[in-house]
């Protein structure tokens, strides 16, 4: 396509950029669909000139085969997008019988590209969206189907409405399906029939869309995300929490244009943009005489009957005498798919005369005499009704035992809640199939081949009532609870056992689990004497701690491990049970909490707990998490005695990966205690190493923490081009992880690197790729660090006065909440940027300031640079004070010696040359800066080494002397290079 190659083409208030892929109105990004965007494309690619239906659609669907009317409809959308058609607006012409045409002028811009824009979901977390199986035939939808895609490219906002069993979520999903393709793979099918809660509603959309929430208010961090996203979301069977689901979609329409919203109700949900569709009944043939079973086969009504009464076990062949018996049958039911397959369950076993004439004889009792419900749902009820009461007496009992479960269950779950001791498998499996018989009970294809069940929305409200009337409602909810906590027991305590390769799997329980969690502490909310079984309530809760953190519900991790533990007895405190919560509150807690003193608390206690239960593993992962702890809030010193007993008690670990982890840990505690070259040699021991690559343990993937650690100790120890690698690798790494605090944890804290090398534009990316995440909203712990980054980057740019706002306010945040990681790296940009607009003693007083907090500085990463910049900044006072300022640079020298880092020593060295030139010392200068120079290898296009190979220079044409120092230098230089080329090159231990 030659537009792709024209960099940018401009046209009315938009931008387009073909190579990206990416339009923009006035600097605001346009959400189009790929089709869409692709017409735009060859239209804007051949401006002026009528482009025929064939080639538009040859070009767009590359040579498949499609409707006409597909064309249309994106073209519709397209249109609606750029606002064509209006009283001063016209892009796109249609040539009737031709095609359209682009008639706008257009401007061709040469330059940059505009960046793409943000995919979602990335990495593994696509896991998430798993979109039910499409019925492999469906009957008489086809239509809505199309009609319905279509009115929601074009309207955004559909909400599929009509009584139960009419079908809604089985077009939601074709729908769904349909569509894929148009939204990349981005369908959210969130089933709200599973959220009994209304409270629950936002974090179950959240998380299905795999956002890591670290907030207690979960509603605005979702609508951040989702104003950066184009993505289809599919909410289903929302009628029980219509109020809830209302106020979120209107909310999502208004704020995030991008999201096309389809929703599934019994009743609309009217709130704005939302276009209600009315799910017609299946059309049945007319009530009239000579009906043949061909004609009536014709009709979609007559198809499902017979296909379903074929399905129920006994053969059936529609007769030419029976077609009007069916066609009344069908009419009565008023088209109600679900209603029609309960009449043919009973149709293979009872006739269709006698079928016909109990339905007329049942719904004459119930439909007739209740004026005050709609009609369909009069139906529907009489309907399921009349076939419980058909029911022999195990199975009415199994049917309204079953409504107990939220979503689907499986057979085991079955067997040992709704079925007593006395039934054997066969009579389960025979009332199983009898149900499913009936259309009572649905089959549910599984992706790993098991058998799972479900009961439609509709026939489960029913029987729920059944079981509430039958007086055995808390009885069954007690067994529903034993067995989720059996089952989540079975699986282990381990916290790190699920994965999120493997949450969607352990998913499909979340609904039971919340529902048997809120059935045992129900009564626990006012009064805990008051819980219904406080050893049941505990047990269920651990259990359920690996699937909360697995699917990152963490503020849910938080509210049940929280009201576990204060349920605990002198039987369960001190126990496994008691280690797994405490775990728990502390991993949610510090993710979501901050840094607090319970996080700490929590550690501590399970810490105790691991050690007198001799629980050896957990003990470890515990550690690690008290190492995150102490390093977010900067006590370094206390870090490293616990990478320490790490180490040591990781040689005996029956999981080699902690040994890994170990020397990461120990190499991160080094790093920011100043010792650089020790850290260098536990990096590369860890790395060299073999460790599984998914090495997630609280909460972090510790593979991406140590490699964005590692690339720093790789620039402060000379290594600068394999910092700048391992900084990309990192970034790479944390694109294909599933977990957004690994995604933008890699972005973050490799930021500081490409500024120490002086890339800025790496710099600028990465933390537009950062702001740009979808999950970037919803992580606040990371807010301040970016915030700070940016203000340093802008000081970086000449904007110092942009860059000290965003850095007072980062240092302000980070002070707040304890974090201090990389504080003194914003104290020293600040005060770079305060001398540069010439407040030079407000910037030493900030520099004096962080000093006193340092104390002696021995052991403190930055405090070469806090002494070097202190002396720059003397030495630009209007009474400078030379020799103050040679003593910080000095000791900013010594220091930087002592901790092995030689980028920080080649920095003061530089100050330090400058220094010495002005002092009319040229060549003491050359000589400082020449002894750090050749110690270099590698990095010679880094700023800082730019930078000292031109004063070398300058200070070689100045004197002869430095000439051949400076000759020195070149061989040494040549020397070095080849033996980075060389069979002499040292070894690399880069992370595979």
């Amino acid at each position: 396509m030659n537009a792709s190659d024209a960099g940018i083409i401009a046209f009315g208030p938009f931008r387009l950029s073909p190579s990206t892929r990416v339009i923009e109105k006035g600097g605001v990004r346009v959400a189009l669909g790929d089709r869409a965007l692709d017409i735009l494309i060859v239209l804007v690619e051949q401006a002026g000139k009528v482009v025929s239906h064939r080639e538009l659609i040859s070009r767009v669907w590359r040579d498949l085969v499609v409707n006409p009317s597909n064309l249309r409809v994106h073209m519709t959308g397209l249109r609606k997008a750029l606002g064509d058609g209006g009283a001063d607006t016209r892009y796109i012409a249609n040539v009737a019988g031709q095609g359209y045409c682009f008639v706008a002028p257009i401007l061709r811009e040469a330059g940059p590209t505009l960046a793409p824009g943000p995919q979602y979901p990335c990495g593994t977390a696509r896991q998430r969206l798993v979109l039910p199986a499409m019925l492999k035939r469906m009957v008489g939808r086809d239509a809505a189907v199309r009609t319905i895609a279509a009115d929601l490219i074009t309207d955004r906002f559909v909400t599929i409405i009509g009584p139960g069993g009419m079908g809604k979520t089985t077009v939601a999903v074709a729908v769904a399906h349909a569509l894929r393709e148009e939204f990349g793979d981005a369908v959210c099918f969130v089933d709200i029939g599973a959220v009994a809660d209304p409270n629950l509603v936002v974090a179950t959309i959240a998380s299905t869309l795999g956002l890591t929430v670290q907030s207690s208010e979960v509603l605005p961090l979702l609508m951040q995300c989702l104003r950066s996203l184009r993505v289809l979301l599919v909410l289903d069977n929302c009628e029980h929490v219509i109020d809830a689901v209302a106020t979120l979609v209107e909310q999502i329409y208004k704020e995030a244009p991008a999201v096309h919203i389809l929703a599934t109700s019994r009743e609309a949900l009217r709130v704005e943009g939302e276009h209600a569709y009315w799910l017609p009944p299946l059309a049945g043939p007319p009530r009239e005489p000579g009906l043949t079973a061909a004609h009536a086969l014709t009709f979609p009504a007559i198809k499902l009957f017979v296909e379903r009464a074929g399905a129920s076990g006994r053969p059936f062949e529609l007769r030419d005498e029976d077609a009007p018996a069916v066609a009344d049958i069908c009419a009565r039911l008023d088209g109600i798919a679900l209603a029609i397959e309960f009449a043919a369950g009973r149709a293979g076993t009872l006739g269709v005369a006698m079928t016909a004439e109990l339905i007329v004889k049942r719904l004459g009792l119930h439909w007739h005499g209740r004026r005050t419900a709609i009609p369909r749902h009069q139906t529907l009820y009489a309907l399921l009704d009349w076939s419980y009461g058909l029911l022999a007496e195990p199975e009415r009992r199994a049917l309204r035992r079953l409504s107990i479960f939220v979503g689907t269950f499986t057979i085991a779950a079955a067997q040992q809640v709704a079925f007593d001791e006395s039934s054997d498998e066969s009579q389960m499996m025979t009332a199983l199939d009898s149900l499913v018989a009936k259309s009572l009970l649905s089959f549910v294809p599984s992706a790993d081949g098991t058998t799972r069940y479900r009961l439609l929305e509709t026939t489960r409200a029913f029987a729920l009532r059944q079981l509430e009337q039958s007086g055995e409602a808390q009885e069954i909810a007690r067994r529903h609870a034993q067995y989720y906590d059996s089952l989540l027991n079975s699986f282990g305590y381990d916290i790190d056992a699920l994965q999120i390769s493997r949450a969607p799997s352990r998913s499909e329980h979340l609904g039971n689990v919340r529902a048997s969690l809120e059935w045992c502490f129900g009564e626990a909310q006012t009064s805990s004497s008051n819980v219904r079984d406080r050893s049941l309530a505990v047990g269920l809760a651990a259990g359920a701690v690996p699937l909360f953190l697995g699917l990152s519900l963490l503020n849910e991790c938080h509210r049940w491990s929280l009201a576990a533990l204060a349920l605990l007895t002198d039987t369960t405190r001190g126990s496994t049970q008691e280690l797994v919560l405490q775990e728990a509150l502390a991993i949610s807690s510090t993710w979501t909490r901050g840094n607090g003193e319970g996080a700490r608390a929590a550690i501590d206690r399970a810490l105790e707990l691991a050690a007198t239960l001799g629980e050896s593993t957990r003990r470890l992962r515990i550690l690690v998490g008290l190492h995150i702890f102490l390093v977010r809030i900067g006590n370094i010193r206390e870090s490293l005695p616990v990478a320490e007993e790490l180490a040591r008690t990781a040689r005996d670990a029956s999981d080699p990966a902690y040994r890994v982890i170990s020397d990461w840990l120990l190499g991160s505690s080094n790093h920011f205690l100043g010792n650089q070259g020790i850290a260098r040699r536990h990096f590369e021991n860890g790395f060299m190493s073999v460790a599984p690559d998914n090495v997630e343990v609280f909460g972090l993937d510790h593979r991406v923490r140590a490699l964005v650690t590692f690339e720093r100790v790789l620039w402060l120890t000379g290594s600068a081009d394999r910092a700048i690698e391992t900084a990309k690798k990192v970034i790479g790494e944390g694109a294909k992880l599933s977990k957004a605090l690994d995604v933008c944890f890699s972005l973050v804290y490799s930021v500081p690197v490409f500024l120490w090398c002086g890339d800025v534009c790496a710099a600028r990316e990465a933390l537009r790729q950062l702001t740009a995440h979808p999950n970037w909203h919803a992580l606040p712990s990371l807010h301040a660090t970016a915030l700070a980054l940016q203000g340093e980057l802008l000081i970086d740019e000449g904007k110092a006065g942009d860059g000290i706002t965003l850095l007072r306010d980062a240092i302000r945040t980070l002070n707040g909440e304890r974090q201090t990681l990389l504080l003194t790296r914003a104290v020293c940009a600040l005060a770079e940027g305060l001398s540069a607009v010439g407040n030079r003693e407000e910037a030493l007083k900030v520099i004096d300031d962080a000093i006193a907090t340092a104390g002696d500085g021995s052991e403190v990463l930055e405090f070469p640079e806090l002494l070097r910049i202190r002396a720059n900044i003397i030495l630009s006072l209007p009474d400078t004070d030379e020799t103050e300022a040679e003593h910080c640079l000095d000791q900013a020298l010594r220091i930087a010696q002592r901790q092995s880092a030689l980028a920080w020593e080649l920095k003061a060295a530089l100050q330090l040359a400058r220094l010495r030139v002005r002092q009319g010392r040229s060549s003491d200068a050359h000589r400082l800066l020449t002894i750090r120079y050749e110690r270099f290898t590698e990095g010679f296009e880094t700023k800082d080494l730019r930078a000292a190979k031109l004063l070398l220079d300058e200070l070689q044409e100045a004197s002869p002397l430095a000439a051949h120092s400076s000759a020195l230098v070149s061989d040494s230089s040549h020397r070095r290079a080849i033996g980075r080329n060389g069979a002499s090159a040292p070894l690399r231990a880069m992370p595979d």
